[in-house]
């Protein structure tokens, strides 16, 4: 059974993600150092700085264990007994925040029995947040004011691209569809661009993190949309092995695409006679 120990509040976690994000902008203005990770993505004092904050706030609320970007990542055979714990990416976008772009967030996500089910995304050059909880709903906060989102799918859809991984794959599957809008930003902004009616799909052939997309997944799901895997278009999932790499996505506004999106699939690869997934 998953653990059931009390949580903070969503506007509790809010509150926590904005603080986050202040000690973000308080090391851009101060001018920062870009140092390299082993697997030589970039890391600054903000990334850090937003980590402690996280990880002092998450356990000052709850006993779930924590998996972050920027922390100890506990090997599989203990996180392979985690039913319930936090995902977090403290500063999600590093390549656009050192770049000089406005398009990074914090994320929080709480996963239970491998599903996001609770995400916070906060975007501190805007001041926006973005929360979303299964069989709950959807939000909007900006300052005091807080509204209910919605997806809002259309087709021909409005898609979004990573600005920094818009690779030959991903090119070929959307040109597999006629009249499509596209447009390119970072980070987990796509996912709640498209929670709140912005936009419609973000297919993703290249590789992510579960920390990158487990909040956002939770937004975009609780606004009623749906984070497929490509090549099963079942709903992607979390701690599924030792590795923390998701396999490729499309994240939608709608789960009822999936013939759609099959059949897009087929095009994209020359392959008309591949049978549709049901």
């Amino acid at each position: 059974m998953p653990n059931v120990a009390p949580l903070p509040d969503l506007a509790t976690l809010v509150g926590l993600c904005e603080q986050a994000g202040r000690a973000i902008l308080s090391v851009r203005e101060a001018g920062f150092r870009v140092d390299s990770k082993s697997d030589a993505s970039p890391v600054t004092a903000a990334d850090l700085a937003a980590n402690a904050i996280l990880i002092a706030g998450l356990e000052a609320g709850s006993t779930l264990p924590i998996l972050s970007e920027e922390g100890r990542k506990a090997p599989w055979v203990e996180r392979r007994a985690w039913r319930r714990f936090w995902l977090i990416d403290p500063l999600d976008g590093t390549r656009e925040f050192v770049d000089g772009f406005d398009d990074f967030t914090v994320n929080v996500a709480l996963v239970e029995e491998g599903r996001p089910v609770l995400g916070v995304v906060h975007a501190p050059a805007s001041g926006v947040s973005w929360a979303g909880v299964a069989g709950e709903g959807a939000w909007r906060w900006q300052g005091s004011e807080r509204r209910v989102i919605r997806v809002a799918p259309r087709w021909p859809p409005r898609v979004l691209a990573s600005r920094a991984h818009l690779d030959a794959a991903t090119q070929g599957w959307i040109s597999a569809i006629p009249g499509t809008q596209l447009e390119r930003c970072g980070s987990s902004v796509k996912f709640c661009r498209m929670a709140e009616g912005q936009a419609d799909l973000y297919p993703r052939f290249s590789p992510t993190c579960e920390w990158d997309t487990a909040a956002g997944q939770a937004v975009l799901e609780a606004a009623g949309g749906a984070v497929l895997a490509a090549e099963t278009l079942e709903p992607l999932r979390y701690q599924q092995g030792e590795s923390l790499l998701n396999g490729h996505f499309i994240a939608c506004a709608s789960a009822a695409w999936r013939r759609r999106l099959a059949a897009v699939a087929r095009r994209a690869v020359g392959d008309e006679r591949k049978p549709l997934v049901e």
